[in-house]
């Protein structure tokens, strides 16, 4: 009779534990479609550029608001993420941080990172200088399309003027940001010259 009762209890357990196994199942597999659990995350790489050498892929969650690439960059640097914009390659206005990297976002676009704020950039040219202001996301070729119009260049002269750091030798790249020139000073010292010639010499 003893041996009948243990019988019965341990059906009742194995049938219980069998349940318990079940149920489990169960609410694993509601968790994961009501999104309790995580599923493998899609990421999104974007390249970014920090500086004139320091280009970079930041790595987001798809559906990530874009302020977490100045959140990285803002660590770094030991600033806070208030003092930097984020712009995207060709456009004129930098990103609103709510800007979420979902489906669909232009993420293969090159990003760059700036202090907020404009450049005082200052150009000497032969005996004469000019200054003026300009955004941190506008390039070189804008500089020197104002340059050449401020110092009243002769058109025939003008296409083979170049820009150049102030008293060094080196063309800078048109589409380089003024940005990335200044780094975080607000201002910054040009010089315009003649680039290289046909001979191989520079004035």
């Amino acid at each position: 009779m003893l041996a009948g009762m243990l019988s019965v209890t341990q059906v009742a357990q194995g049938a219980s534990t069998e349940i318990k196994k079940v149920t489990d199942i169960i609410e694993e597999n509601e968790s994961v479609s009501c999104g309790v659990v995580s599923q493998a995350e899609t990421k999104i790489a974007i390249r970014v550029k920090l500086d004139r050498t320091d280009g970079r892929v930041i790595e987001l969650v798809q559906g990530a608001s874009v302020s977490r690439i100045l959140e990285v960059v803002a660590s770094e640097r030991g600033c806070g993420i208030e003092e930097l914009v984020l712009v995207r390659e060709g456009e004129g206005e930098p990103l609103t941080l709510d800007l979420s990297a979902d489906t669909g976002y232009p993420h293969q676009c090159r990003h760059h990172v700036h202090y907020l704020g404009e450049v005082k950039v200052t150009v000497f040219y032969q005996a004469s200088q000019e200054g003026r202001e300009f955004k941190r996301f506008e390039a070189v070729k804008d500089v020197l399309a104002w340059a050449i119009e401020a110092f009243k260049v002769d058109a025939s002269l003008a296409t083979e003027l170049v820009l150049v750091r102030y008293k060094q030798k080196d063309e800078l790249p048109e589409r380089e940001h003024i940005g990335h020139l200044a780094g975080k000073d607000s201002d910054l010292a040009l010089d315009l010259v003649r680039g290289e010639i046909a001979n191989g010499s520079c004035a």
